[in-house]
């Protein structure tokens, strides 16, 4: 099972709930955002753990960055500024930080809890202490496998780096 992520902060929760009230209160007024993005709105709206690929889309998200303040034509009426409601179903500036923040941090291979973290470097400690280097490679691979469905979020390179293996 892929491991997901719920640890964004509650203000992209909050600017995605700013958005579905509009949408429930004006109707069609609310002409911004596409089905996927509001799709992201209620995801982050109700908490859900979203996967890497669902962050990645939210990172990817920051190239409408121009539009995360309100068009002053919409100053009394934020909801009919299409680029703002967008902007603001896909998390609002505190989302899409946090989605480029932890899209780069899983991409890199780097652990999110502590238990994670001690556990490879437990796993690590006793692969290194194999000194023959055949038998220490083939242990390597193996219980990067097995981080791997333990849902570890970590890369073969650097596991073999922290076993003495790169």
């Amino acid at each position: 099972m892929a491991k997901t992520y719920n640890d964004y902060p509650v203000a992209a929760s909050n600017n995605a709930k700013r958005a579905l009230s509009w949408r429930e209160k004006y109707g069609d007024e609310v002409k911004g955002g596409t089905s996927i993005g509001w799709t992201r709105a209620n995801q982050l709206a109700s908490r859900e753990s979203l996967s890497y690929s669902t962050i990645a889309r939210m990172a990817a998200f920051n190239r409408h960055r121009k539009n995360s303040a309100v068009d002053p034509k919409f100053a009394s009426t934020p909801w009919k500024d299409r680029g703002y409601v967008a902007w603001l179903i896909w998390g609002g500036t505190s989302g899409v930080n946090w989605a480029i923040r932890k899209a780069e941090s899983i991409r890199n291979g780097r652990f999110y809890s502590q238990e994670d973290k001690d556990m490879v470097e437990g796993i690590a400690s006793i692969v290194r202490s194999i000194e023959d280097l055949k038998n220490r490679m083939k242990t390597a691979k193996k219980e990067y496998q097995n981080l791997v469905k333990e849902g570890v979020e970590i890369t073969l390179d650097e596991f073999l780096k922290m076993v003495g293996l790169k």
